[in-house]
């Protein structure tokens, strides 16, 4: 039950290998889920999968092959009905556009057919078929590809006429070669299609990963947001105000480690890393004895930027300090204890004679040997 509350329906339960189609359930709502429970519970003898749904488009683009059966679909008349329309038409303004420009003209119409039968098995209306910003989008869309579907039609088309003029080719083979050139061709442009559906928008209606892709962005927006006008106000000097700003950020990410990261990294790109430097202390504070991994990485980025960084308070600097020692870094540990006594004068005397015994087992270990 509370994975169908976390996943949402409908859901599928379905046992994890080896049944086929056996023992699987579609479960759209609480009732179903219910009467799925009685019918079939989940133990320890009876593991089971939960799976979320996911609602596809209504016109996913791919193309179907009933879409060069006539009988079976109206798109194959309504493309051949266009191709004849297009062609009367160049034909009847020939005399009006002269042979250069008509020649011009019907070699981008054939450069565009592609584009139309695309726009024909995707679009919820067929005069999209003709509309020339539907085209484009799809040309778009698919970029170089599109031109290679182009280039491949050309190769099949030149090299079917060349095998019947000079290969004598009996008309079975012929119209064998055909079809296959048709049908491939077909595939080419459905998979092409299906490869950049998310470009031409036909993703998924509802999907897990895209929902938590479109929450990652918007995330990141509000976050740069924040940055941004924290960075506004350090540089007019209100710098409680942007810290501030900042706090409110972290607190509504519930001060997760994800959360800053991303506002360090954002805020150490920035000229002024006191806010950084504030933000990794911060950070320190919390991660400390949490994650020292993360806490020895923070401070050597921060060192890096800004050699005069310290941890906020005497003992965790110390701390910081045996961790780098600890984890080999000897020479970030010997920058942290370099001016702990000017830099923590009002230390407690225990964590100043600490310190100093660290900074001289550091030296010590240092030192080459006679």
């Amino acid at each position: 039950r509370a994975a169908a509350a976390e996943l949402g329906y409908p859901l599928v339960a379905k046992p994890p290998a080896g049944a086929g189609a056996r023992s699987t359930f579609r479960i759209e709502n609480d009732t179903q889920l219910e009467r799925w429970l009685r019918v079939d519970p989940p133990g320890d003898r009876n593991p089971v999968l939960l799976e979320q749904v996911a609602h596809g488009a209504r016109e996913p683009p791919v193309l179907a092959i009933e879409m060069v059966n006539p009988a079976a679909d109206f798109r194959p008349l309504v493309q051949l009905a266009i191709v004849v329309v297009v062609y009367l038409g160049l034909r009847a303004l020939s005399g009006y556009l002269g042979t250069a420009l008509t020649l011009v003209l019907e070699g981008l119409a054939l450069a565009a057919l592609p584009a139309s039968i695309a726009v024909l098995g995707v679009a919820d209306v067929y005069w999209q078929a003709i509309n020339p910003l539907a085209l484009w989008q799809i040309v778009r869309a698919l970029g170089l590809t599109y031109l290679g579907i182009v280039a491949v039609a050309l190769v099949y088309g030149y090299g079917i006429a060349g095998l019947e003029a000079y290969a004598a080719l009996p008309a079975w083979l012929l119209n064998a070669l055909g079809v296959f050139a048709w049908l491939s061709l077909f595939s080419l442009l459905g998979g092409s299609l299906y490869e950049e559906r998310e470009a031409l928008g036909h993703e998924a209606i509802h999907a897990p990963e895209r929902a938590a892709r479109k929450a990652q962005q918007q995330l990141d927006g509000a976050r740069a947001r924040c940055v941004d006008g924290a960075y506004a106000q350090a540089r007019g000097g209100n710098l409680a105000g942007a810290w501030q700003a900042i706090e409110h950020e972290l607190a509504a990410g519930g001060h997760g480690f994800e959360s800053y990261d991303w506002l360090l990294e954002r805020l150490g790109r920035l000229d002024d890393q006191r806010l950084a430097n504030r933000l990794a202390q911060d950070y320190l504070r919390r991660a400390l004895g949490r994650d020292n991994g993360r806490v020895i990485e923070i401070v050597r980025q921060r060192l890096i930027l800004d050699a005069h960084f310290r941890p906020r308070s005497a003992a965790e600097t110390l701390r910081v300090a045996a961790l780098m020692r600890l984890a080999g870094d000897r020479a970030g540990a010997q920058c942290l204890l370099g001016d702990f006594a000017q830099h923590f004068a009002d230390a407690p005397a225990a964590l100043l004679a600490a310190a100093q015994a660290e900074t001289e087992s550091l030296v010590t270990r240092s030192a080459p040997a006679p």
